[in-house]
């Protein structure tokens, strides 16, 4: 096997095997170790959708809209904290059920993150 082929059907390994056999300056060693530390570890809890605010997200994504006035709202949220446990029911049946709505006429998704140690995502329809 060739270093190229190697290195696109395995790119960390190849980059931990050029580390130990110190291919590249002590310098360049300490970023790529500090850079793969860092995307592995920021893994934190996270929302899942939209665009992934690392340090601060609070976004609202539309999903499905059929442009009929709602007249109700039904909210279900899920949280996870730190990444390590996540909890709640965040599914459109719930927030459906919630809002007490027979005919949905729209679907969003409300994200929030702070700093990886919490987030929370929501699931909002709305309808009559």
């Amino acid at each position: 096997m060739t270093i190229s082929s190697f290195y696109k059907t395995n790119f960390l390994n190849f980059w931990i095997w050029n580390l130990k056999n110190k291919i590249y300056p002590p310098k360049i060693r300490i970023l790529v170790l500090a850079f793969f530390s860092f995307t592995l570890s920021s893994s934190c809890a996270s929302s899942g959708f939209g665009t992934q605010g690392l340090l601060y997200e609070d976004q609202r994504i539309s999903m499905m809209e059929t442009g009929i006035l709602a007249t109700k709202e039904g909210i279900a949220c899920a949280k996870s904290y730190l990444g390590l446990i996540a909890l709640g029911d965040a599914s459109v049946e719930v927030a459906q059920r919630n809002g007490n709505i027979r005919e949905i006429t729209s679907i969003e998704l409300e994200t929030f993150n702070f700093f990886g140690i919490y987030a929370k995502l929501c699931t909002v329809t709305k309808g009559n």
